[in-house]
């Protein structure tokens, strides 16, 4: 591939710093979601009421969350190697929904697609803003978009919130301030356990709307947020954990499969929609059945996640992404 000249010949041999805290965030982040695109996929719903309270939509709002935080570094880390941020931006994007849509053939309804739109239409005309304005426009969304429609709507807040934090520089800041995360644990787990204590005793949420009567079908704004003060909760905690002795094989273990997150992604599907059938996992009676097939994708993905990223600098899926992005081939060796 031929560089254009949008792209000003930047050097796409080497790869931004890492920021490890973020890698094992991901990793995290997808075993929760594997958990719930098995029973998704193979059982449907409904789910038992502790996947419910534990595991749908934390998981994937800690995703979107990351996600929008990966747009922000790239597009920063970008104008650092061409005079057009947001055309390589905007072309990776691109890359993204068209794996999205493949994606889709095996898993409608996964998240790439939404998330690739959510940057071409929403992150990008953000990326004019200052940063501290891009916060104030994620802050509004996270009050607006989930009452419209919840799920999607708390997606694209959770991806404009991402992105509007990589441009202030709090991903760099994560592991510094350790004081700071434990305080953002004690109030998101309060919240957390307030509205787990409640659910569980039979209390139906008042329909608190933000966007007032006007709208008759807007949604509670409540479960959304206690969707996302859950993910809060866990991050919080897995980074706090990061820094006890334990902290290390954490990071060994989860830390290669965030690395190759989107290989892991997709592979994942691959896997229980092939798998699963052959196992007769069609119902919550096959618990065992769905229980073994989940800890073997994880226990897989984790031992070919570190092989493979000793022996190369990408996943095979984040080299052709960056390839594509960059309309140049990339050293993929170590």
């Amino acid at each position: 591939m031929n560089a254009p000249s949008t792209v000003d010949a930047a050097d796409v041999s080497t790869p931004g710093r890492r920021i490890a805290e973020l890698d094992v965030l991901r990793g995290f982040a997808l075993c929760g979601i594997l958990v719930v695109n098995i029973l998704q996929q193979l059982v449907g719903r409904p789910f038992p009421p502790a996947i419910d309270l534990l595991f749908v939509e934390r998981f994937l709002s800690l995703f979107a969350l990351l996600f929008g935080v990966g747009f922000g570094l790239f597009l920063d880390r970008a104008a650092t190697r061409t005079a057009r941020p947001r055309v390589v931006l905007a072309r990776r994007l691109g890359v993204l929904l068209l794996i999205g849509i493949a994606h889709q053939f095996l898993q409608p309804g996964e998240a790439l697609v939404p998330y690739a739109l959510v940057g071409l239409v929403l992150l990008l005309p953000m990326s004019i803003l200052a940063p501290r304005a891009c916060l104030v426009v994620a802050l509004v969304l996270l009050l607006v978009a989930p009452q419209v429609q919840q799920s999607y709507g708390l997606t694209v807040a959770l991806l404009a919130l991402g992105f509007a934090l990589a441009r202030l520089g709090l991903p760099s800041a994560l592991g510094r301030h350790p004081g700071r995360t434990a305080v953002v644990l004690a109030v998101a787990g309060t919240l957390d356990l307030a509205w787990a204590l409640a659910v569980t005793a039979g209390w139906t949420p008042p329909q608190v709307n933000v966007l007032g009567g006007g709208l008759g079908g807007a949604q509670s704004l409540l479960p959304p947020l206690a969707a996302l003060t859950t993910a809060v909760a866990y991050a919080a905690a897995l980074l706090l954990l990061l820094r006890t002795p334990v902290g290390a094989v954490i990071g060994r273990v989860i830390a290669p499969m965030g690395r190759m997150a989107l290989t892991n992604y997709l592979t994942a599907t691959v896997l229980f929609v092939t798998l699963g059938p052959a196992l007769g996992i069609d119902s919550l009676d096959d618990g065992a059945a769905i229980a073994g097939l989940t800890v073997g994708i994880l226990v897989v993905q984790a031992v070919w996640s570190s092989w493979w990223l000793r022996r190369f600098r990408y996943g095979p899926v984040e080299w052709l992404w960056r390839c594509l992005t960059w309309w140049q081939r990339a050293p993929i060796m170590k």
